[in-house]
C-alpha cells in the first residue's frame, strides 16, 4: 500500500524544488521518487516539471494537475464528512487549526470535551500562521480555525466566540509595581476565582510607563498592533524593545525581565505562570478584541464541526 497519493509526491517536490530534497523529506530514495514521477507523468501523458530549469517548476499542466488534485481531495473528505453525518458520528475526523499561541489558549478543553462525547471521531490540530490556514481552508482540508480577524474575507463565515480583555504584564520584580500596586489586577481575579466583578476592573494609565522597555509583536499580529496603538496614542516610544514573532515568547521575556508586553486574559487562564507578573489594564476599549471561529462558505459543514463550534462556545463561556 502506497504510503502517500500520487499528488502528494508531486506537491512535496514542487514545495522543496528539487527531487532529492523531496525524496528526503519523504523518507524514501530519490530512484523511487524519481520512478514515481515518471509513472504519473506517463497516465497524464505530459510532463508535470520543467526540468530545464534548476530549481524545478512546475509546468502549466502540473499546476492544473495539482489544482485538480487538491479539488478531489477536498470532495473526499466532504463525502466521509456527509457519510459520518449519516452514521451519528459514530466515527469520522475533524481538522481544526489556528495560530500556535490560539491552539494552545483556547483549544484544550474543547478538544477534551469533544472527544469525550464522541471518541469515535478523530481530530487533528493545524499550527501556522492564520494566512495559511485559511488557505488551507478554503481549499478544504482543515474543517475550521479560530482568529481574530484583522479584516473579514467574504469567502469565509465568521462566528463570535467572545471577547476578551488584553493586559499590560510586567515584571514581578521592577519597581514600578509599588507605583502601580492600586492598578493591579490579581490572575485570581482575571480567572474568575475571588467573586470579584470582572466588568469592574482598576484601569492605570499607560503614560507613566514612558522611559521603560518593552516587549513588542510584529504588527501583522493584531496584539502588536495594539501596542503600537498605545504608543500613537500616548505619544512616545519604549527607551529599548526586543521584538518577537510569538505572543507566547513575549510572555516569557517578560517574565525574564526583559521588558513589558501585551497578554490576553486566555494567555493567563492557561499558561501556568500567572504567579509571577504583575497585570494591568489600560485603554479598555482599545486593549480587546472579539474570537472567531471561522470556516468557508464554499464547503460542507459537518455536523462534527457544528458540534465542536458549540462546545468550544461552551468551554470559553465558562473559562
Amino acid at each position: 500500500m502506497e504510503k502517500f497519493t500520487s499528488a502528494a509526491y508531486i506537491e512535496t517536490i514542487a514545495e522543496m524544488k528539487n527531487i532529492s530534497a523531496a525524496a528526503e523529506k519523504l523518507d524514501m530514495s530519490q530512484p523511487a521518487l524519481s520512478a514515481r514521477l515518471r509513472k504519473t507523468e506517463e497516465q497524464l501523458g505530459t510532463a508535470i516539471f520543467d526540468r530545464s530549469k534548476k530549481p524545478l517548476e512546475l509546468t502549466e499542466a502540473g499546476r492544473v494537475y495539482l489544482d485538480y488534485a487538491d479539488r478531489f481531495a477536498a470532495l473526499e473528505r466532504e463525502l466521509h464528512q456527509q457519510i459520518t453525518d449519516i452514521e451519528e458520528m459514530r466515527k469520522g475526523s475533524l481538522t481544526i487549526g489556528g495560530a500556535s499561541f490560539f491552539n494552545v489558549s483556547y483549544y484544550p478543553k474543547a478538544v477534551g470535551a469533544f472527544l469525550k462525547k464522541y471518541p469515535g471521531i478523530d481530530m487533528e490540530i493545524v499550527d501556522g500562521k492564520i494566512p495559511e490556514i485559511s488557505v488551507k481552508a478554503y481549499n478544504g482540508s482543515v474543517d475550521l480555525f479560530i482568529a481574530h480577524p484583522m479584516e473579514f474575507d467574504e469567502r469565509f463565515c465568521y462566528e463570535k466566540l467572545f471577547n476578551e480583555k488584553i493586559f499590560l504584564c510586567v515584571p514581578g520584580d521592577w519597581e514600578i509595581n509599588d507605583e502601580l500596586k492600586n492598578f493591579e489586577v490579581r490572575p485570581e481575579t482575571i480567572m474568575g476565582r475571588d467573586g470579584s466583578d470582572r466588568g469592574d476592573m482598576p484601569v492605570m494609565d499607560f503614560s507613566v510607563l514612558s522611559g521603560l522597555p518593552f516587549v513588542m509583536l510584529n504588527e501583522d499580529q493584531h496584539i502588536g498592533t495594539v501596542m503600537n496603538g498605545l504608543f500613537e496614542k500616548y505619544g512616545f516610544e519604549p527607551v529599548r524593545c526586543v521584538t518577537a514573532e510569538q505572543t507566547m515568547t513575549s510572555y516569557a521575556l517578560t517574565l525574564a525581565g526583559v521588558g513589558i508586553s501585551l497578554i490576553t486574559e486566555s494567555c493567563i487562564r492557561n499558561s501556568g505562570f500567572h504567579d509571577s507578573p504583575k497585570f494591568y489594564l489600560t485603554e479598555p476599549e482599545l486593549c480587546s478584541r472579539d474570537i472567531y471561529a471561522v470556516y468557508p462558505k464554499n464547503r460542507y459543514m459537518s455536523r462534527a464541526a457544528r458540534e465542536f463550534i458549540s462546545i468550544l462556545k461552551d468551554t470559553l463561556s465558562g473559562s
